[in-house]
């Protein structure tokens, strides 16, 4: 059995006297913590595979103390791994991210002795998935460190979707890594020293005052304009909303068991030139290729689906809005040939404007499908190459076949969840072969 064993404790500073802050969620931020089920079904687990040389000691176990100090000083020190969830007083205002004041990073990081065969071990587990539910009340992120039979080093990472959509996490992918293997270790900080976390009763004002200074002018007029945008009713059902939520919370066995059925995931590291190239060749984009490819990679009694697809609207003037995606659905014939499917997706992604609703797309709902370009050149965590990176979606838990495709370093990672009872690695296979043609799958 491996052992598995945790980080020393790193306290937070007095904050007596400071600044409150307090990063207030939007709406649809807000619905992936309205309730237990939603929050347990957005951990979206995932992980690096790392050239193990500087991560190990001299007799091949992990060196903890540099993981650690690297952690500390790289991950532990961005401001987005140390902000906790708060909730507003009588649920007035939407959650807030607010500073961490019992900051320990024995919550966050996971070491396990035992070396793990890639090929054979459940990938699931080694990115953390089954380390149990992440506290509410506590940073949103969790890594796992496993030592590989072959030398490298699997990092796994347990992030929350409230926290990050897939664009601002590629950015924070990039904050965890570096960009040579001899980078110096910057030293750790608090992001937060000046801060404290704003209190429950504070928040009103707080968000007030935050509204308040982005409105356009002449302000009073702006200000009614933008309160009577939302209905009144919709207001008040969502502060009642915010005022039931240990209700919301109080998910029994059963229903967890049906909302959140067991799952299992696969990966595969293709060339990401040949995928591109053969997106050209038939009219589409490399994201129509890979939703195209899970379309036709179906293999369910249903032939039309339907599949989500996320579109991002992150602008730099507002920066403070960090998870900032809408999903459209596109639909598909899973019997169609590759060219027609994307040249489907590609006309229905050209009119999403008008197919945001994706309740109203015609076919089965199979799941999710996403595309994230990273960087084109390698990046290094404490010391050692990433070599390989293991994507998986953030899907719900009745989601038939949700896959996510990551860019990096010339290649495309793409991964798939899927009820156990289904045939992800068949399935990620057939995928694989209509992303870049049969028998071009690289090796892992």
């Amino acid at each position: 059995m491996s052992t598995v064993t945790s980080a020393p404790v790193s306290t937070a500073s007095s904050r007596v006297g400071r600044r409150p802050h307090a990063e207030f969620m939007q709406i649809w931020e807000e619905g992936y913590v309205s309730r237990q089920i939603s929050f347990e079904s957005m951990h979206t687990p995932g992980g690096f595979i790392v050239s193990g040389g500087t991560l190990r000691r001299a007799d091949g176990s992990l060196d903890r103390a540099r993981i650690l100090a690297y952690v500390d000083a790289v991950v532990a020190s961005d401001p987005v791994f140390r902000l906790r969830l708060q909730r507003s007083f009588l649920g007035l205002t939407p959650p807030a991210w607010v500073p961490d004041e019992d900051f320990d990073l024995s919550r966050h990081v996971v070491f396990v002795d035992e070396p793990a065969d890639l090929a054979a071990a459940d990938i699931r587990e080694l990115a953390g998935a089954y380390d149990g539910t992440m506290p509410i009340d506590h940073p949103l992120w969790r890594i796992r460190v496993t030592p590989l039979t072959g030398g490298d080093v699997l990092v796994g990472t347990m992030l929350h979707h409230a926290t990050l959509d897939g664009m601002s996490g590629m950015k924070v992918m990039s904050g965890i890594t570096q960009k040579s293997a001899d980078e110096e270790l910057p030293d750790p900080v608090d992001p937060f020293a000046d801060a404290r976390a704003a209190r429950r009763v504070e928040m009103p004002y707080l968000a007030l005052r935050e509204w308040w200074g982005r409105l356009a002018s002449p302000k009073p007029r702006a200000a009614w304009r933008s309160y009577r945008a939302k209905p009144f009713l919709r207001r008040v059902r969502r502060v009642l909303a915010r005022n039931i939520l240990p209700l919301r919370y109080a998910a029994d066995d059963a229903a967890r068991a049906r909302a959140l059925p067991p799952r299992h995931s696969a990966w595969r590291r293709l060339d990401a030139a040949v995928a591109g190239r053969r997106a050209r060749e038939h009219g589409g984009t490399l994201s129509d290729l890979l939703a195209a490819a899970i379309i036709g990679a179906w293999d369910g009694p249903q032939r039309v689906v339907r599949l989500r697809f996320p579109v991002s609207f992150h602008n730099p003037a507002e920066p403070h809005i960090r998870n900032h995606v809408r999903d459209m659905a596109v639909t598909g014939d899973a019997d169609a040939s590759l060219d027609a499917t994307i040249a489907s997706v590609h006309a229905q992604v050209a009119e999403r404007d008008a197919a945001f609703d994706h309740d109203t797309v015609p076919g089965f709902p199979i799941g999710y499908s996403t595309l994230l370009p990273w960087v084109s050149r390698p990046r290094y965590f404490c010391g050692g190459e990433v070599r390989a990176i293991i994507p998986f979606p953030a899907s719900l838990g009745h989601d038939q076949f949700a896959a996510a495709g990551i860019m990096y370093n010339g290649s495309l990672f793409i991964g798939a969840n899927m009820p156990i009872d289904r045939d992800v690695d068949g399935t990620v296979a057939r995928m694989a072969d209509l992303l870049v043609g049969p028998g071009r799958e690289e090796a892992s």
